[in-house]
Formats: C-alpha cells, structure tokens, sequence
C-alpha cells in the first residue's frame, strides 16, 4: 500500500510538471513520468498485460507522436515573449483545482480505504477479457477514437503548412525554351 502512495505522489508531481513547465518537450517528458507511474500501478495490481500496453502504447507510441506534433508546431518558430493574454484563465484554473483537490482530500478523509476495497477478479488485466471489451462492444468507440487521432495529426499538418509549401503553379516557359518528354520529342 506504500508504494501505491509513493508512485501516487510520483505521478502527481509529474502531472503537474505537465501543465507548469514552459517547454512542450519537457511537458511531452513529464507525462511520460505519469504513464509509467500508472504502469507500475497496473504491476502492483498483477496486471501484466495492461502494463506492457501502457509502456508500450502512451510511453512509447502517443508520445511519439506528441513529439512530432510538438516538433511540427514549432519548427522554424522563433520563441519570443508574447503578452499573457490568458491571465484570468489561469487563475479561474488555479482555483478550480484547488476546489477539486480540496473536495479529493474530503471524500479521501472521510471514507476509509477498507470501506473502498473490492475484490478484483482473476482475469483483471488479462489479454482475453480485455480482448473481449475492445472488439466486443465498445469496438465503435475504440474505431472512434482511432479516427479523432487520425483527425488531429491531419488537422496539424495542415494548420502548420505555411505560404510557401503549397504546391507550386505551373508556368508557361519563356519563348524559345521547349522540355523534353523523354522520347526525343519536344514540346513548347
């Protein structure tokens, strides 16, 4: 139970990381720290097969592709000091998570943890159930989000593309200049 606690604590150290720290690579790297916290969590809970899935697929995978996408949105871009302009959103954040954190820590005071404990089966975390969950019935929504990812790298690549990578317009040639087809034939 102690070191349940102390990944806890791990993890929400790097949670936070995520959100304060300046760097988007440095962001990417934090939530990379939660993901492998919640994959120790799985292996406290003898979920083998969930764990390897969680390095494998978010530490491994998601993050590669944050990484490309933080890469994309900040190639040729010049950091400069802009104006906050968000201020007030972060204070109506700051006090939103003190609010939640504050109801956490109530509901955490006032049910004991024996109160909270349940069995877990013994096929929690295995390949065959959780086989079953995805391709069963929440296949839909499994193919949904594949869609909303596949949405989201699309849509960056495309706000990203600049003035000058878009596919340049033929020209008519000067007089005179004539290109070959290949087969010894010219053209104008």
């Amino acid at each position: 139970m102690v070191g349940i606690f102390i990944i806890g604590i791990i993890m929400l150290a790097a949670a936070v990381a995520v959100i304060v720290v300046r760097q988007p690579v440095h962001s990417a790297l934090a939530l990379v720290g939660v993901t492998l916290g919640l994959a120790m969590i799985y292996l406290i809970l003898q979920a083998e097969f969930l764990a390897v899935a969680q390095v494998i697929v978010y530490a491994g995978a998601i993050m590669v592709l944050f990484l490309f996408v933080v890469t994309l949105l900040t190639a040729g871009k010049e950091e400069t000091e802009t104006k906050d302009l968000l201020s007030g959103q972060r204070w109506a954040s700051v006090i939103t998570g003190l609010v939640v954190g504050v109801g956490l820590a109530v509901v955490i005071a006032t049910h004991h943890p024996t109160k909270l404990a349940t069995s877990l089966s013994s096929s929690f975390g295995g390949l065959h159930p959780i086989g079953q969950e995805l391709w069963g019935p929440y296949f839909l929504l499994l193919a949904g989000v594949a869609l909303m990812l596949l949405t989201g790298a699309i849509g960056v690549l495309v706000l990203n593309r600049t003035e000058g990578t878009k596919a340049p317009r033929s020209r008519p040639l000067p007089h005179g200049v004539s290109v070959s087809d290949g087969e010894g034939e010219s053209r104008p």
